[in-house]
């Protein structure tokens, strides 16, 4: 297969360097036209936004759809929220929250997350923060564990939901915002749980029992997938519950003044549980209720998460100018996830050095719904492979536990 498409690739150049040897601008001229019309797909097409139903029993395919959640629910920018859904074959539920950043304060409102941002390269100061309204990357952009083609996902046949995030409050805020930086001024609908709360009573009737539920998230997402495993196990009683965090942790005295203050999200009324330093530990071990719970909790963290390490820095004003922010973020992590296997919660963990960029002392940021799902391991384990063991199959099995040292 791979000779074939070199030797495809071979004749199209062929062919191009003939045309622009016989007739360079006739040839310049279909080289332009047939980048337009690969772009003009890509955006309207490949990434275009799924058909529209109402409820599950409109759906009658595998592929994704969109649901619009009604008035209550908008991106930070003020335009519109929707919710994605594909059904599957088999009876078990996947509630994925997606990530996309976070926005506090002027500086952080005022830089929201641009296409032609993404290819300017990398700095260790970020120049972006959010994404202020739902981009064309999601679903049609998802791999890993969303990858239906996939014969070896043994996800591949489960029901899921995606829950988009565009308001820059790692899905809790409940206020409108007018941040203002350098004599400008940004207006931001910190609207994730009246997002949340839609996209929840939508899943509730529409899927009203399941075997399994896997209320996973990456990056902010990881956050809100503890924050509301408890919630979501509340309504599933029946079902065995799963929580998956991947690339998630940054520790900061600012978490409380953020959450309840500026994004107004009421944690322990609305969240249950009471703010530290470290948001994902406290979701977990810091319950304000006594209400037993069977969740199993899997968390997935890189060693040198390029992307939290930079917004640790971020939140807590600190120089990148040396590696010490990230040796510091590093050991954090490690610290946190000692404490959390060894508080008895149900709880496994991922924690690898894979793929380690020495110039850069930067690892991948996240694994669910990525191209690295199959190929970053720990302890020679593959994610895919970690995460099949512990959900599929019911074994618990942590890797990485040689890191921890």
């Amino acid at each position: 297969m791979k000779a074939a498409k070199w030797a495809v690739a071979a004749v199209i150049c062929a062919a191009v360097a003939l045309g622009l040897y016989t007739n360079v601008a006739a040839t310049a001229a279909a080289i332009g036209a047939v980048l337009v019309m690969g772009i003009l797909y890509l955006y309207f097409i490949h990434f275009g936004r799924p058909s529209q139903v109402a409820g599950l029993d409109e759906v009658t395919d595998t592929t994704w759809h969109t649901v619009d959640l009604g008035r209550t629910t908008v991106s930070a920018d003020g335009s519109a929220y929707a919710m994605f859904v594909r059904r599957g074959t088999s009876s078990n539920l996947v509630i994925q929250f997606s990530g996309g950043g976070a926005c506090w304060d002027g500086e952080t409102a005022a830089r929201p997350i641009r296409p032609l941002g993404l290819v300017r390269g990398y700095t260790r100061d970020l120049r972006m923060f959010y994404f202020d309204s739902l981009t064309r990357l999601f679903p049609a952009g998802l791999a890993g564990m969303a990858d239906r083609r996939a014969t070896a996902n043994a996800f591949r046949d489960w029901n899921i939901v995606f829950v988009p995030y565009s308001t820059g409050d790692l899905h809790v805020g409940d206020t409108v915002n007018t941040y203002s930086h350098n004599g400008t001024t940004t207006k931001v609908h910190h609207n994730g749980r009246n997002n949340v709360t839609a996209v929840l009573d939508w899943v509730y009737a529409n899927f009203p029992a399941a075997d399994k539920v896997l209320v996973s998230g990456e990056s902010a997402g990881a956050w809100s997938s503890a924050f509301y495993a408890p919630q979501i196990a509340d309504h599933y009683p029946d079902s065995k519950l799963y929580c998956l965090s991947d690339g998630v942790g940054i520790v900061s005295e600012r978490w409380r003044d953020i959450m309840d203050t500026t994004w107004k999200a009421d944690s322990a009324k609305t969240l249950g549980f009471d703010i530290g330093t470290d948001l994902y530990e406290d979701a977990l071990l810091h319950r304000c209720d006594a209400t037993p719970r069977a969740i199993k909790y899997l968390h997935a963290n890189t060693l040198y998460d390029d992307t939290l390490t930079r917004f640790g820095a971020a939140l807590n004003r600190t120089s990148t100018e040396t590696d010490a922010f990230i040796d510091d973020w590093a050991a954090n992590t490690k610290a946190s996830i000692a404490r959390l296997d060894k508080s008895g919660l149900h709880y496994n963990f991922f924690l690898t050095a894979w793929g380690h960029n020495a110039r850069k002392h930067a690892t991948q940021h996240t694994l669910t719904n990525s191209n690295f799902y199959n190929k970053c391991t720990a302890d020679s384990v593959p994610f895919s492979t970690w995460l099949k063991r512990n959900v599929i199959d019911d074994e618990d099995l942590s890797l990485g536990q040689g890191l921890l040292a």
